[in-house]
């Protein structure tokens, strides 16, 4: 059996390993040399130089390629074929001549052979040969697997496909594996010890290990899946995991991202078999580009940054690149205008076709191309004057003319009219006899916005491209770009991050970045996040301080003070806000089933619609939550919807191509916000339809086309209506519950049943009592009492001074609004006269009685 393995190795694999050799070097002279390339071209004249002296110049030097490439492919066929001829006698010749091959003992043969006969160098070099490829054998059955996962059909062949031996495939022996160490480490989980796992290795185990392998894109089975597997069908496995908030899906994505990193860092040798030769030099292999100062001048060369390796990726929207492709492929309409909102990577997509360019994987009508980027501001930089910007547009456009394959790429080609550079120049005037000629090729980009706000204007341009939509990448796809950029980070920065880093970076970005879209969202993270590193490591926690540091709102797992926290919510609004008990209880109730999750994701955090009389509490209750909730005031916006009763105004609040929205723009510089809709009921009854989508969905589209993520606010509404009914039922002995049935049939009146069922709550406010309004004076006192404190001032208020405040400040139409005004106009007004006039001094007690009402006299006693 060993024999037959052992020819098999020698012969079978020998011959597939030389030709695949003999094939890659040929393909590799042919690429570096372009014999046959040359041979085509031998009488065109390099770089466009058609002298006389340029022609004899280029045929010798074509010659001179042809030849010495014809050579080196004959003289490295000749030693390939030498050495495997050699390969393949080795073995019968060594049985022949010695009775046992190790090395050493052709010595001795060559001292008994005569120095002068041929066979002796020979006989040496065969030693040689079979000894080094008795090490390969050995090496081969010790270290490496026999096959690939693509190359067995089912989990029976399994054990050929990995360096581990059966014996080892258990739960004690892989557990302290490095591999399964690094990936409890890209987890965060690398000092959780998971309980013993006595599971037989039975075919379900085999079976999970070969579809992990195969998800994975891994060429041999690792310990890391054999781990997984086992871990996979732990009983309730999942159910422990969610107590470390994790998945068995996140075990399969970090797995995936070693096996990436492990295949980024695998070097392919030629004679691999998974080696690939492609056009390292894919541009201007015939040598007939003229040199392009004038254009090298105002452009960026993309496919010179490709060849440096600067350029990662595109991933996934492959439609969208195919696309691309086949337009620029075609003979006649070949320009494309690539639209996208901002992030979707319009122009990452262009460096990556040229970085296809360079590796050989664009189709035969694009692989000569040379991609250019042109820089709008380079192009009209240090010149005065239309005329001097036209000539060198002309110098430009000669030169690519001359060269011939060149793509041109105008990134934002809306600015070609506007802006700081429409303002001086109409590049657009300039430039369109380019854009219709057949012999320039062109890409442009644009946003959605501008593209129908500028460009869709313009016909004669909109006839010139064909229209190329690029949609933002789905939250996996994101995942995938943001792992190639930290292998490289790893590669050039020495930084790593873990995969549970990763995951945070694309869901908060997905989440709560507005100004772009995936990927650059989770990108522009990424790179903020780069700093936060501790001992080369970036972990989730790193990447939500930096989120909370960009909008300004803490973000992080509801632990236990932040449970006790929302659990006390109830309290916490109630010392800040006087009775309204049943209000406050139905708010509280909702936030906090909202923060268990058992609320629908695409919703906001709480919806409410605050019905009863005014000056009770509603909007005050608003102000109050956005501070408990939120952490700080900056996350209160609020909008007094009597201003929006035309049809008109929805386009204030949600804006239109040219002007942004109040509320749009608001909420998506502040994600994380309460919205207040003061009188809800005055609105226009079109505008108060767009809230039905908020509601439902937690998103608006704004006027421009892009929608607005509306799931991490609170949006309360108030109104006025049924305060009538509630004020009359209470005094009747009703309470708030039992006058639910008649407040909803008024409202029906006012607002759409749809409308109203959107609500998480409709929160009725009773009418307030004398011993509230007292309440409500004293919190307003103390207010006042403390700001006085912080200055110096320390003040003591009479209680005698809180009645007489809460009869003069309470109005039955207004509640206890005018209160406020009230304590401004003579409270605070006369105690700062006073202070002024040095008759309050700071260090020094004062009591403020009654006689504050007193218009000529404040009564002032030093305690």
């Amino acid at each position: 059996m060993l024999l037959t393995h052992f020819f098999k190795f020698w012969y079978q694999e020998g011959l597939t390993v030389f030709l695949r050799l003999w094939t890659n070097i040929l393909a590799l002279i042919e690429e570096d040399l372009a014999v046959v390339l040359m041979f085509k071209l031998i009488l065109t004249p390099l770089f466009h130089d058609s002298s006389f002296f340029g022609r004899v110049l280029s045929f010798f030097f074509r010659l001179s390629r042809i030849i010495f490439g014809l050579f080196a492919m004959l003289f490295l066929s000749c030693t390939i074929f030498a050495i495997s001829l050699i390969w393949f006698l080795t073995p019968p010749l060594i049985l022949l001549l010695f009775s046992t091959p190790f090395f050493g003992i052709d010595y001795l043969i060559t001292l008994r052979i005569s120095p002068g006969f041929p066979l002796s160098n020979l006989v040496i070099l065969s030693s040689v040969i079979f000894n080094f490829g008795l090490a390969l054998y050995i090496n081969h059955i010790i270290n490496r697997p026999l096959k690939k996962i693509w190359q067995i059909k089912s989990s029976f062949d399994i054990f050929r496909t990995t360096h581990l031996a059966k014996k080892d495939v258990n739960w004690d022996y892989l557990k302290k594996t490095d591999e399964v160490k690094n990936l409890k480490e890209l987890l965060e989980i690398e000092h959780l010890e998971f309980a013993e796992n006595n599971l037989p290795l039975d075919e379900q185990v085999l079976n999970k290990a070969f579809e992990l392998a195969k998800n994975s894109q891994a060429k041999y089975l690792t310990a890391g899946y054999f781990w997984l597997a086992f871990l996979s069908q732990t009983p309730n496995i999942q159910n422990e995991l969610l107590k470390f908030n994790l998945k068995l899906e996140d075990f399969e994505g970090a797995l995936k991202f070693l096996e990436k990193r492990r295949n980024h860092w695998r070097k392919s040798f030629i004679w691999d078999d998974d080696f690939s030769v492609k056009h390292l030099k894919g541009i201007n292999r015939g040598w007939l580009s003229a040199p392009t100062p004038a254009l090298n001048e105002v452009s960026d060369d993309l496919t010179k940054k490709a060849s440096k390796g600067e350029i990662p990726d595109f991933v996934g929207r492959d439609g969208t690149l195919r696309e691309v492709i086949n337009i620029l492929s075609q003979n006649d309409d070949r320009n494309v205008l690539i639209v996208g909102d901002t992030g979707t990577g319009k122009t990452a997509l262009v460096e990556y076709l040229a970085k296809m360019i360079v590796r050989g994987d664009a189709p035969p009508a694009l692989a000569t191309k040379r991609v250019v980027k042109i820089d709008l501001v380079k192009l009209v930089a240090d010149l005065e004057g239309e005329g001097m910007v036209a000539k060198r547009i002309r110098n430009v456009f000669e030169e690519v003319e001359n060269i011939e394959d060149c793509i041109v790429f105008i990134n934002e080609i809306h600015n070609l009219g506007l802006g700081e550079i429409g303002d001086r120049y109409n590049l657009y005037e300039l430039l369109i006899p380019y854009f219709e000629s057949n012999k320039f090729q062109f890409i442009a980009s644009t946003e959605r916005e501008n593209y129908e706000r500028i460009v869709e204007k313009n016909l004669n341009l909109v006839k010139i491209f064909q229209k190329v939509e690029l949609i933002p990448a789905t939250t996996k796809e994101t995942i995938e770009i943001i792992e190639d950029r930290v292998i490289d980070l790893s590669k050039g920065q020495g930084l790593q991050l873990t995969f549970l880093a990763i995951k945070e970076i694309v869901e908060l970005s997905s989440k709560l970045v507005h100004e772009k879209v995936l990927p650059d969202s989770a990108l522009s993270i990424l790179e903020a996040s780069l700093p936060e590193a501790k001992f080369g490591w970036i972990k989730a926690e790193s990447v939500k301080k930096v989120m909370s540091r960009r909008i300004n709102v803490p973000i992080e797992q509801l632990d236990e003070a932040g449970a006790k926290e929302l659990l006390s919510l109830e309290d916490q609004i109630h010392k800040q806000l006087i009775d309204q008990s049943e209000a406050v209880k139905k708010v509280s109730d909702a936030l906090i089933r909202s923060a268990t999750a058992l609320k629908d994701e695409s919703r906001p955090i709480g919806s409410f619609l605050f019905v009863g009389p005014t000056g009770v509490g509603k909007t005050e209750l608003a102000k109050i939550l956005s501070k408990i909730y939120f952490k700080h005031t900056g996350a209160y916006l609020r909008y007094d919807m009597s201003e929006y009763q035309t049809t008109d105004s929805i386009h204030r609040l949600i804006g239109t191509i040219s002007e942004p929205g109040e509320l749009t723009e608001a909420v998506k510089a502040k994600p994380f916000a309460l919205i207040l809709l003061d009188e809800f009921e005055k609105a226009d009854p079109k505008l108060l339809t767009i809230f039905l989508q908020v509601l439902e969905d937690g998103r608006l589209t704004d006027g421009r086309g892009k929608v607005v993520d509306f799931t991490n606010t609170i949006i309360i509404a108030t109104s006025n209506a049924s305060s009538i009914t509630i004020a009359e039922g209470l005094k009747n002995g009703k309470t708030l519950d039992k006058l639910n049935s008649e407040v909803r049939v008024e409202l029906l009146k006012i607002f759409r049943p749809e409308l109203l069922n959107r609500f998480d709550e409709v929160v009725m406010f009773k009418p307030l009592s004398t011993e509230d309004l007292e309440k409500i004076v004293k919190i307003k006192l103390e207010g006042l009492k403390a700001m006085l404190k912080e200055e110096g001032y320390l003040v003591e208020f009479d209680d005698s001074l809180v009645g007489d405040l809460a009869k003069r400040g309470y109005d039955p139409s207004m509640g206890a609004r005018p209160l406020r005004r009230l304590i401004q106009e003579t409270l605070e007004t006369k105690l700062s006269r006073k202070i002024l006039e040095k008759e309050i001094t700071k260090g020094e007690v004062y009591k403020v009685s009654k006689e504050i009402f007193n218009p000529d006299e404040i009564k002032l006693e030093i305690a």
